[in-house]
């Protein structure tokens, strides 16, 4: 399959290659904090990694990761956030632009857990400006893997660690310093209010990093890329 960054395309090459591929990937992050042992573009550098591999299965233009998500649950933590209703619309200018230039397919490939409510109707939103062949699919990469999904703890730090290890500070690695005995259910929705997450974890790290590894990151992107594979099949 082919894999086509648009960033760095010239509008030929765009139009030669259109020929071939209906299809487009947007990865979407966020720009927060991740403990002190991993890099605020944590979740962006996910998508767009995940985003890349995916486009060589499936055949697609990749979109330039969309860097800032809604991220208001890590306040006073670093976060730059966009409210729910500016990603939104951002995405939905997007994908119109997309359809625009006879994208038939468009895969919002998302990364952080509190960008959900913003993209969740999308789809519905734009619905009566874009043509009826258009098709818009939301996808969230962690729900592609059986491991619990955490923050910044063994899955997202393993996961950074096999994307690029050099951004990982591992001697600074330390699992949530609260006692999270609550059930998930209960968790994900304490952390929908702005600032919750830092008094919920008491260090921003839901999970444990120092049981991460860079050989259970590769499994894990094998993982997710097979079942995205997969669901887009379906899905097409």
């Amino acid at each position: 399959m082919m894999s086509t960054p648009v960033f760095g395309m010239t509008d030929y090459d765009f139009r030669i290659t259109l020929k071939k591929v209906k299809r487009a990937i947007i990865p979407v992050g966020s720009l927060e904090q991740h403990g002190a042992h991993l890099p605020v573009s944590t979740d962006s550098l996910i998508a767009e990694y995940i985003a890349k591999l995916l486009s060589e299965k499936v055949g697609a233009f990749v979109l330039p990761v969309i860097s800032y998500g809604v991220s208001f649950e890590h306040k006073p933590m670093f976060n730059v956030s966009l409210r729910n209703s500016t990603l939104s619309t951002m995405l939905c200018d997007t994908c119109i632009s997309l359809a625009e230039n006879r994208i038939r397919e468009i895969i919002i490939l998302n990364g952080h857990h509190g960008n959900t409510g913003a993209l969740q109707y999308i789809p519905q939103e734009i619905q009566s400006k874009i043509p009826s062949y258009v098709n818009i699919h939301i996808l969230h990469y962690w729900q592609m893997m059986t491991s619990e999904f955490d923050h910044a703890g063994e899955v997202e730090t393993s996961l950074v660690l096999a994307i690029a290890p050099e951004l990982v500070h591992m001697d600074r690695a330390m699992p949530n310093s609260k006692d999270l005995s609550k059930s998930r259910a209960a968790y994900n929705s304490l952390t929908n209010a702005p600032g919750s997450f830092p008094k919920i974890t008491g260090n921003g790290v839901w999970g444990d990093p120092m049981k991460a590894t860079a050989s259970k990151g590769d499994k894990l992107i094998k993982e997710i890329i097979a079942n995205l594979t997969k669901t887009i099949d379906e899905l097409s």
